[in-house]
């Protein structure tokens, strides 16, 4: 009996740049903060905003073209002690820079050690919020065009509308409709879209 055969997904590792960081309303402000870069009010800027918003793009983005610097994503889950270190360092001139990143903001982070409680409180903070249609429709264009595959404004405006408007949900999403499409010889059209995500659900 033969197996079911299934693609492979050969699409390469994300590169998180500036240049590909797609702009809009939910993030400008934090953009050009982290832009002005040396130029901040303190040498530690902590990012926070629900997952998928582009926090770990833009740190990675801004430790890819700036030397002596440190991101830390996820700083929340971190040793407290160690992370209490390297703020001190880039308190002390040790670093260029050091940005912070998590989903929750600081006040929401399970801090026992008091010292390094007050220093959060006193480190200048930027949001993130959920990507707007502004951002979501060349991102899911993108996510396509990744997979060699060119859609029509119908089939964003579906997936925008009907579901999870999260960026790691869409990429879950394009890279399952890409290995069913492939899996059962389809083109990507409005129809097939519309019925793989009535049977997803969506």
């Amino acid at each position: 009996m033969m197996s079911d055969q299934y693609p492979l997904d050969l699409s390469p590792s994300p590169v998180f740049t500036f240049e590909n960081f797609f702009e809009g309303e939910s993030n400008r402000i934090a953009l050009k903060s982290i832009l002005a870069f040396p130029d901040w009010p303190a040498p530690i800027f902590i990012l926070f905003g629900p997952k998928g918003s582009g926090k770990t793009h833009l740190g990675a983005a801004w430790r890819s073209v700036n030397d002596d610097v440190i991101f830390l994503d996820d700083a929340s889950q971190m040793d407290e002690a160690s992370l209490f270190a390297t703020t001190n360092q880039a308190l002390n001139g040790e670093l260029r820079g050091l940005l912070l990143a998590d989903h929750r903001h600081p006040d929401e982070w399970d801090i026992k050690l008091p010292d390094l409680r007050s220093r959060l409180n006193y480190i200048p903070k930027l949001s993130l919020e959920e990507p707007d249609n502004d951002i979501l429709e060349p991102i899911i264009r993108k996510l396509f065009e990744d997979k060699g595959r060119a859609v029509k404004a119908d089939i964003v405006s579906h997936i925008i509308g009907r579901y999870d408007r999260s960026i790691p949900a869409l990429v879950r999403l394009i890279h399952d409709l890409d290995l069913a499409a492939s899996r059962e010889k389809r083109d990507m059209t409005l129809k097939f879209v519309a019925a793989f995500l009535k049977r997803a659900g969506g």
